[in-house]
């Protein structure tokens, strides 16, 4: 049973596990066996959850799939951009034309940008009917579309998925496949989409990514969302650091919120004025590996050519001294000299 899972169990184990949870069902199941794990054993469950899905029976199959968009845009006043794609038609014509669309038939697109929150309260259940019952297909199909809200002053990203499905043999690659090469269509669907969602006043670039199982659509674009939100967030940081005071010192911390929950910040300071301090928060997934977050954080800093980075080797609470989220430089230097001595 998934309630049981150790973590040591064989893939074939858990895959059959997972088909009659999905035959059941039993969506309280799997969302248990996914939620209430550690982040190791919940992440494997959630990959082999999508393959089970996907497999769907031998011959022709339905394979349902989401499109993430992250979107950047700004603003110098407050605006909303629509949640729907008035055009989808092109976008369909887009992709065929590249042939992003490979061997897949019937494929096609709804018009709603949904959210994850949206993607994440689908039924895992109904998904698996849906790839064995091409009438069920419509589990996708009332998915509502989510206007954005562009606030005013810096520009912020935010994510959307567009949610299709196409007919596939099991035994050729699927759009998922197909369209993983964003090199070819990415660029064009860009400008069609900052075409189509376009409002006076408002900057936009909306980037597409590889198309992803309908089960694993919601996590990989929040990830995708916030690197491209921690980019954004040092492209401007850091270059404000350097005209002012040249090169920032990082900080990278985790702290433990209310409820149990916790998440990874990326503070910026400088040894030259502790008053200058910026940060950027990594809200932790129960599927997210924190070294591996820290690693993403490390890497965007070494692509900055940052160099002096701290890491604090131990778990803070959400609020430091003085109410700061962000970890001062000298704040630093007495969480490390705290850990040393003890």
């Amino acid at each position: 049973m998934l309630a049981r899972l150790s973590g040591q169990e064989p893939a074939d184990l858990l895959a059959t596990e997972l088909r009659a949870a999905l035959a059941a069902g039993d969506d309280a199941a799997i969302m248990s066996a996914l939620h209430g794990n550690p982040p190791a054993l919940a992440r494997r469950i959630w990959r082999e959850l999508a393959t089970v899905i996907d497999a769907g029976d031998d011959g022709v199959g339905l394979r349902l799939f989401a499109l993430p968009i992250v979107i950047v845009a700004g603003a110098r006043k407050p605006a909303t951009l629509p949640g729907a794609v008035p055009a989808i038609d092109r976008v369909v014509s887009l992709l065929e034309q590249h042939g992003t669309v490979g061997v897949t038939r019937n494929f096609g697109l709804g018009n709603a940008l949904c959210s994850a929150m949206a993607l994440e309260a689908l039924s895992p259940a109904a998904i698996w009917r849906a790839t064995h019952d091409p009438a069920e297909r419509s589990v996708a199909d009332g998915l509502p579309p989510e206007p954005i809200a562009v606030g005013s002053g810096r520009e912020q990203v935010h994510l959307r998925f567009l949610v299709g499905a196409g007919v596939t043999p099991q035994n050729l690659p699927s759009f998922l496949e197909s369209g993983a090469n964003i090199g070819s269509w990415g660029m064009p669907l860009t400008r069609e989409l900052a075409q189509q969602l376009a409002v006076p006043g408002v900057e936009i670039l909306p980037m597409p990514r590889p198309p992803q199982p309908l089960a694993k659509a919601a996590y990989i674009g929040r990830c995708a969302q916030l690197e491209a939100a921690l980019s954004l967030f040092l492209g401007s940081a850091v270059r404000d650091f350097r005209m002012s005071v040249g090169d920032p010192r990082a900080v990278l911390s985790s702290h433990e919120l209310t409820g149990g929950a916790g998440e990874l910040r990326l503070s910026l300071s400088s040894p030259f004025d502790d008053s200058l301090l910026e940060g950027f928060c990594w809200p932790l997934h129960p599927f997210d590996d924190c070294r591996e977050v820290a690693d993403i954080l490390h890497r965007a800093l070494i692509d900055c050519r940052v160099t002096d980075v701290v890491v604090i080797g131990r778990v803070l609470p959400a609020v430091l001294e003085h109410g700061h989220r962000f970890v001062t430089n000298g704040a630093a230097d007495h969480y490390i000299n705290d850990i040393a001595e003890n």
